[in-house]
């Protein structure tokens, strides 16, 4: 199966998303792999400064390019792809050589008004919409669930919620995986269904 985390707008948590997703699809022993798709190489990045530290992330994480992504092909196991923002070959190759779709957004006004032209790149991929950084017992949080379940959109049922320690993860083997494990499950139920 092949997971690409897109979203127009950067700072949405695609690459903390997927490389601890990536983290909890390891823990329950399915075979993962990165591809990062970002110009940045934020993820390129995180594996290198794990490896430095001597605590090397246990799935490869490598950089591809949209005719890379587009050649490459799926294998047993995951995929999961980390996409730049804005609107880059590499995001539409991601798009289309997707199984899923997950658009990461926080419950914020500016994050969901670039969620719907997020959406309409993805209308021919089955997607998900998965909210980070929630405090769920806040307001914004339920009322951004309601706009998406009163509009058709497919929400994944968990969230990664606001904590310091997913972002201070960045270049480390991470071993406090939050939600992830949770959300590794739901995607696998949706691999069955499919």
């Amino acid at each position: 199966m092949r997971i690409a985390f897109v979203h127009t707008k950067g700072g949405v948590g695609k690459t903390t998303g997927a490389v601890l997703l990536a983290a909890a699809a390891h823990a329950r022993g399915l075979a993962v792999e990165v591809f990062d798709a970002d110009p940045q190489g934020s993820a390129t990045r995180w594996a290198e400064v794990a490896s430095a530290t001597g605590d090397p992330l246990p799935f490869p994480i490598r950089p591809v390019t949209a005719r890379v992504l587009r050649s490459a092909p799926v294998v047993d196991g995951w995929q999961i792809v980390d996409t730049p923002p804005g609107t880059a070959a590499e995001i539409q190759a991601a798009i289309d050589t997707a199984d899923l779709v997950i658009i990461p957004t926080h419950p914020t006004p500016i994050d969901i008004d670039r969620v719907w032209p997020t959406l309409e790149t993805v209308e021919h991929r089955m997607t998900g919409v998965l909210l980070v950084g929630v405090q769920e017992r806040r307001r914004l949080y339920r009322d951004t669930r309601e706009v998406f379940e009163s509009q058709g959109v497919a929400t994944f049922y968990n969230f990664i919620p606001e904590r310091e320690a997913l972002k201070a993860a960045f270049g480390t083997n991470p071993t406090e995986l939050f939600t992830f494990p949770d959300i590794c499950q739901e995607i696998l139920d949706i691999e069955e269904m499919d």
